[in-house]
């Protein structure tokens, strides 16, 4: 039965000219970006074995992800829900980058099992920059950099949100929460499900850190504010804990003094993404009415250690299919058109050439009455053909 009209998958869909052109700017604006702070661009492939692509921490991205058997070796593979995996592996065993600090960027669609629209399209075009060999405080301050810097030239107005997740596990540490408490703990805190906390809490045998925990879910709103708050409760509890706060703390002065008017929202609470992130997380929220995430990143050390090569690494990507609709049209200069006939001349290809080499558009006309009136296009005069 021939369908009269033919539909794509929920979640999936076409880009037609205005919007893929636009797109296609805004992708070109953002590599060219990355590159002029440094970054090298790699182009991984849409698909591959399972073995490589689920490994490590990119586990937790089996059920997002599309497989099929290969009818070259048999072998299962899958097409990429995320490309931060596949940068690990080229940097562990294409670059072999274990003595240096490597800057990579990449761009590529990815392809999700099941349509979330709250987290927008099914097949996000991810565009997005990560920093390998490197674990101390300037190289986060580095990649979150990148990230405002990349959404000034799409432009948008940001909204910044940080989280450290290692707050949350380290106080867990110190509580002894068995395995079971701390996986309840880490599925109400990813849900922010506030109640469900309080009943949480409220089950802990009385102790100093139920006052602690209680505590956490407080330690949330503006950054600098919150640091001092974070400081009087959390600070002497553990060295490590100490460091967390140090780094935190160096992260929001950086801020506040290099981009003043930033808006800058900390929550220790926030944990999304702690079955890879290792440190410091952050989010940049579109500040144009909605409150809508655009880009997201953190600190994920070892990524890439299943891959025998185990790096400290920090990085960060957004959908630009999703910010698509945020972002205004690109006013691009006026391009000049002409047609041309088809004619098998080889004076006419050079002249062609030379026109497009110009930055001129030349588009073939198949028959002279379908030239808009008063359109400049190519005539053969003698020998050789001129614009008339």
């Amino acid at each position: 039965m021939q369908q009269s009209t033919w539909f794509t998958p929920e979640g999936l869909e076409d880009l037609l000219p205005p919007q893929a052109q636009k797109l296609e700017a805004y992708r070109r604006q953002l590599i060219d970006g990355f590159q002029l702070s440094g970054y090298d661009l790699v182009l991984p492939p849409l698909a591959e074995f399972t073995d490589s692509l689920l490994t490590g921490t990119a586990r937790h991205l089996a059920i997002e992800t599309c497989r099929f058997t290969d009818q070259e070796s048999g072998r299962m593979m899958g097409v990429r829900a995320d490309i931060t995996p596949q940068i690990a592996r080229i940097v562990a065993n294409r670059l072999k980058a274990n003595d240096r600090i490597s800057r990579l960027c990449y761009v590529g669609e990815v392809l999700k099992t099941r349509n979330n629209k709250a987290k927008g399209s099914r097949s996000p075009i991810q565009v997005g920059a990560e920093i390998f060999g490197h674990s101390g405080l300037q190289s986060d301050l580095e990649i979150i950099e990148l990230m405002l810097e990349s959404l000034t030239r799409l432009p948008l107005t940001t909204k910044l949100s940080l989280g450290h997740v290692g707050v949350v596990d380290e106080l867990m540490q110190l509580a002894g929460l068995s395995n079971e408490l701390q996986t309840q703990l880490i599925d109400v805190l990813e849900r922010k499900a506030i109640p469900e906390f309080e009943a949480f809490v409220a089950q802990l045998p009385a102790s100093e850190w139920t006052l602690r925990f209680t505590q956490l879910m407080n330690l949330c709103g503006d950054a600098e504010m919150v640091m001092e708050q974070a400081q009087t409760h959390l600070t002497g509890l553990s060295a490590r804990l100490d460091s967390y706060l140090a780094h935190m703390q160096g992260v929001v002065s950086h801020l506040v003094q290099a981009r003043p008017g930033l808006s800058i929202h900390l929550d220790f609470a926030d944990i999304r993404g702690y079955e890879y992130h290792t440190g410091v997380i952050f989010a940049a929220y579109s500040a144009c009415g909605c409150l809508q995430p655009i880009a997201n990143g953190g600190r994920y050390d070892n990524i890439s250690a299943d891959f025998g090569l185990a790096l400290p690494a920090t990085g960060f990507s957004l959908d630009l299919r999703t910010a698509l609709d945020l972002l205004p049209v690109i006013n691009q200069v006026a391009q000049e058109t002409v047609y041309s006939p088809c004619a098998a001349d080889p004076a006419l290809q050079l002249k062609v050439a030379e026109l497009k080499q110009q930055g001129i558009q030349v588009i073939k006309a198949y028959e002279p009455q379908t030239i808009p009136a008063g359109a400049r296009r190519l005539e053969k005069q003698g020998a050789s053909w001129n614009l008339v």
